[in-house]
């Protein structure tokens, strides 16, 4: 059983049985998303594409989609938490779930406040289940551009949601860990996906040669990884707070190759965001990558450098 296979699997235990159906059928290798919405047509982002789920597959016609129900969604909550909210709690306050297999559950509900504090999301009445991909070889074409002799260019990888970074950094870790089997490369996972640990064991091939830190916030993760790794690269997934930007410029600082990435439709927006100007007019970064809708998640539409030179396109 492949990867893709595997997963395909872990996402088909959590649904019930008239969802489970519909999705065994489907083609798994190109599905990016499975969005389902209390009493409302159940949705799956295929070849880059929405399209109705039904029991015979997948459909561009409204009139026979399959459902969803209140109890389709309170379903896949238990199975996903085991049957325990209160043990996924701390991640239900962000508004997500990570499984097995780093599958990402994105939960919209009734946020629970007090004191200015979330507490939980109760009355879930849509979810967004996120398909995680193995693509080898889709970072492959900018490897080159990205390293010196052969020391790694602090890069940024910039994508659209739904266009692959994840997909992409993951490949990178291996590919690096393939090519540059002496380098030291610490893989900063906040959210499980990238390489989806499960008790001591990564679900999905970052390489033999990549240490991983699970579930915690950026600044944790720069501060004490690169003390008591000591690595050569940090690579981790969507930057976007102040503090995750101040993080990115301290590891920096401390000679270490950070490969991050940051949504945005491309060089232009990435201008107008908040901090990351800073980045760019104090050539934090060498290297831009830009991903864009394909074929497959993770195509690179171009390189640029520190001065938004376009260096491969």
């Amino acid at each position: 059983m492949n990867s893709t296979q595997s997963i395909a699997k872990l996402i088909s235990e959590i649904l019930p049985e008239h969802l489970r159906s519909a999705f065994s059928i489907l083609p798994h290798d190109n599905i990016n998303e499975l969005r389902l919405r209390t009493n409302a047509p159940a949705i799956v982002c295929a070849f880059g594409k929405n399209r109705y789920l039904t029991q015979n597959g997948l459909s561009n016609n409204p009139h026979n989609p399959i459902i969803v129900t209140r109890a389709d969604i309170e379903t896949i909550i238990h199975k996903a938490s085991s049957y325990s909210i209160y043990a996924i709690n701390e991640q239900l306050k962000q508004g997500f779930i990570t499984i097995r297999g780093g599958i990402r559950i994105g939960i919209c509900g009734e946020v629970v406040v007090e004191r200015g504090q979330v507490l939980t999301i109760k009355n879930v009445q849509s979810l967004n289940i996120r398909v995680p991909h193995e693509i080898r070889g889709c970072s492959y074409p900018v490897l080159n551009f990205i390293f010196e002799n052969p020391r790694p260019l602090r890069t940024l990888v910039i994508s659209p949601p739904g266009c692959g970074k994840t997909t992409f950094l993951r490949d990178l870790a291996w590919q690096i860990s393939d090519k540059y089997q002496l380098l030291n490369t610490l893989v900063l996972d906040e959210r499980g996906e990238i390489a989806a640990a499960h008790l001591g064991e990564n679900q999905l091939d970052v390489g033999d040669t990549t240490d991983v830190i699970t579930g915690i916030n950026k600044a944790f993760g720069f501060e004490n990884g690169v003390r008591s790794m000591r690595p050569d690269i940090i690579i981790t997934d969507e930057v976007a707070t102040k503090s995750d930007i101040e993080m990115l410029k301290l590891a920096t600082r401390s000679g270490v190759g950070v490969i991050a990435s940051v949504h945005a439709s491309g060089i232009d927006e990435i201008r107008t965001k908040p901090y990351f100007c800073d980045l760019i007019n104090e050539q934090v970064f060498d290297r831009y990558v830009v991903l864009g809708i394909g074929d497959t998640p993770g195509k690179v539409q171009g390189v640029y450098d520190k001065n938004l030179r376009m260096v491969a396109g």
